[in-house]
């Protein structure tokens, strides 16, 4: 259960109808049909904003846009781990709330809500109300009358270059892991590829699960440009990314949203991964295993997947449990490389 549920709770009983809850994937396991007050809600998580859609709430998938909608007379704001992200949501609520709105920023005390909170009183005056429980803090902060001095969000929705592949650029913005490098565990893998496409032969049909800006499909896509793809994420900013990739290098496939490939079908020749193992401030190493039992249901019969993990992973052991043929092909850098059958 969700440590921050209660606080929240208490957060929504005081908020007048029509409050806005951002809910990042540290709100992924919300009860969404017992929050007071039956708030809108905006998720940058796919699964997020379909879970609180069948709740039967408002609910809008995005990359953090408040502005759809009425002016909220409160914008209730759990944390997320990413300064960019935690800057972006406070400028659009400073943007976006009705005059005599209320923001309520919620979070723990090891997740930096303390220097947030000062950060929002130097812009918006001290707090009008607080509220505590175990480690955990809300706060609220009235809109002010005029505008105020925005938070450095590193110009949260601009897509830039931070890489080249096949000579072309690798655009990424904040809100992605590793937005502004390519992970090593990812540059690993592409590393791999030539040497196992040439041993594997053709993979016509390619799945990039859990995308991200797309970086494993280009590598792909370079070295066989015939391939078709299909990329999946349930990041907005991923998708945004890795379509605009896809565009600027050429390659001919679809984007789309789902969690862990939910509601996807098949075969696949290839399944590229560098699974997540973070949620938010959580690390969920077993959550890998979600990605390699994806990526056995959707592989064609003579298909094959190649996966990449931090070393203390146990990826070789998850997919014993979902695959066959499973090979360790090296590490480096911390990194360990895995391939298997259906």
């Amino acid at each position: 259960m969700n440590a921050s549920l209660p606080l929240l709770r208490e957060v929504l009983d005081r908020c007048p109808p029509g409050t806005l809850l951002v809910a990042d994937e540290n709100c992924a396991d919300l009860p969404f049909p017992e929050l007071p007050g039956r708030p809108r809600v905006v998720s940058n998580r796919w699964e997020v904003a379909e879970r609180a859609a069948q709740a039967g709430l408002a609910a809008r998938f995005c990359d953090f846009d408040l502005s759809e909608g009425p002016p909220p007379r409160a914008v209730v704001f759990r944390i997320a781990k990413e300064k960019a992200v935690i800057h972006r949501v406070v400028n659009e609520a400073a943007r976006v709330l009705a005059p005599g709105g209320r923001l309520w920023v919620l979070g723990g005390r090891r997740e930096g809500i303390d220097s947030l909170a000062k950060g929002l009183a130097a812009r918006f005056g001290a707090p009008v109300a607080r509220l505590s429980a175990r480690g955990w803090r809300a706060l609220a902060f009235a809109r002010p009358d005029s505008p105020v001095a925005p938070f450095d969000d590193r110009d949260y929705p601009r897509l830039r270059e931070i890489a080249r592949v096949a000579g072309k650029p690798l655009l990424s913005k904040p809100g992605l892991f590793s937005w502004d490098r390519i992970d090593p565990g990812s540059a690993l893998l592409a590393a791999q590829l030539p040497l196992f496409l040439a041993e594997t032969g053709p993979a016509p049909r390619l799945l990039d699960l859990g995308c991200g800006t797309g970086y494993l499909a280009l590598a792909a896509h370079a070295l066989a440009p015939g391939c078709r793809v299909l990329a999946t994420d349930n990041c907005a900013a991923a998708l945004l990314a890795c379509r605009e990739n896809f565009l600027h290098h050429g390659v001919s496939g679809e984007v789309v949203a789902s969690d862990c490939a939910a509601g996807l079908a098949g075969p696949f020749d290839l399944v590229l991964c560098n699974p997540p193992f973070h949620r938010g401030f959580s690390g969920r190493v077993a959550s890998v295993e979600r990605f390699v039992a994806a990526a056995a249901r959707l592989l064609a019969p003579r298909g094959q997947a190649l996966f990449v993990a931090n070393r203390f992973v146990p990826l070789a052991r998850f997919a014993a449990r979902h695959a066959r043929a499973v090979r360790e092909l090296g590490e480096a850098g911390g990194y360990r490389l895995v391939a298997f059958r259906r």
